[in-house]
């Protein structure tokens, strides 16, 4: 199979273009013909050394890459949902080795979902980490529904425009914090207010918000303390120092049952029935995929490095059939 990978960390310059060995589906894994794969910073910041799982990401060369939307070419033999033909997207697991860069992956038959037929490859691509994170953080960890208010800090980005979408399905007030560019996009997402970081800081003119989602890491539950209703809470994608200490606090309290404003760190988790509620949205139109870009796959270093500047609206997607 034709795939990107690199053999030592580095630059974009270390990424490869060539070919693999196929993957071979273990028992419970379905092997993948992909059709698209999306570009996340993990995958970058795999291959600069920098990502936090990289010890998982075993054996050298390394294919990047955790978001596919396919055709099921094979099935382990413990598989009996999936079968050969089913057009599928998903989100390589913790342990699966990333591998999305490719005209094949193997993924655990757990971590996918039934592609919508109306919906393309592109666009269901697109979704699995970003969407996951952004439903997971705010329903598993900050609770969010029917009249909650919401601020989603970095609110035109790959995992904000969801934020801002997913908030709006569950019923929330969204607040979107973005540059002015991105304000008509950013209110076309359902987002009620706007700010403008450039002009203010959200910080000094919102209060008693029940979630603080900051997809940039640029905050803490210190800076958004006023923000906060009295038992908010704060949710970021970048588990700092911090954070992860503010995070610890909080639990305390919270088993202690003292309450009040909390911090988490949302660490997505590739689950096939969320990706399943997803591809419903995206189905009836609820939920769309904003793409910034497509490139070729033999393009994926220039992909990463429109994704590294943190500059995208929406997602990056990676056309490989």
């Amino acid at each position: 199979m034709k795939a990107i990978f690199f053999r030592s960390y580095g630059g974009p310059e270390v990424l490869e273009y060539g070919d693999l060995p196929d993957p071979v589906p273990g028992d419970n894994q379905v092997l993948i013909d992909v059709h698209a794969s999306a570009v996340n910073p993990r995958d970058w910041m795999l291959r600069a050394g920098t990502y936090v799982g990289r010890p998982l990401v075993r054996g050298w060369p390394k294919v990047p890459g955790s978001d596919v939307s396919g055709v099921i070419a094979a099935v382990g033999r413990d598989v009996r949902r999936w079968k050969a033909g089913d057009e599928v997207f998903g989100m390589q697991t913790l342990f699966g080795n990333m591998g999305g860069y490719a005209e094949k992956i193997c993924i655990d038959q757990s971590a996918i979902a039934h592609k919508p037929a109306d919906v393309s490859h592109v666009a269901a691509a697109a979704t699995p980490v970003a969407a996951l994170t952004a439903l997971q953080a705010l329903e598993d960890l900050g609770r969010v529904g029917e009249g909650s208010r919401v601020v989603v800090v970095g609110a035109a980005g790959g995992v904000g425009h969801y934020a801002v979408q997913i908030a709006r399905i569950r019923g929330a007030e969204v607040t979107g914090v973005c540059s002015a560019g991105n304000v008509e996009f950013v209110r076309g997402m359902g987002a009620a207010r706007i700010i403008d970081y450039r002009e203010e800081r959200f910080n000094d003119v919102l209060d008693g918000q029940d979630v603080v989602f900051d997809t940039i890491g640029m905050e803490n539950l210190a800076s958004c303390r006023g923000v906060l209703a009295s038992n908010g809470t704060y949710i970021t994608t970048i588990p700092g120092p911090r954070t992860a200490a503010e995070t610890a606090r909080s639990m305390v309290r919270e088993r202690l049952g003292l309450g009040g404003r909390r911090a988490r760190v949302i660490m997505v988790a590739a689950r096939g029935a969320d990706l399943e509620r997803i591809g419903r949205w995206l189905a009836s139109g609820e939920l769309r995929s904003e793409i910034a870009a497509e490139y070729p796959l033999e393009e994926a270093a220039e992909a990463q490095r429109q994704s590294r500047t943190f500059r995208t609206r929406g997602k990056i997607v990676l056309r490989v059939r």
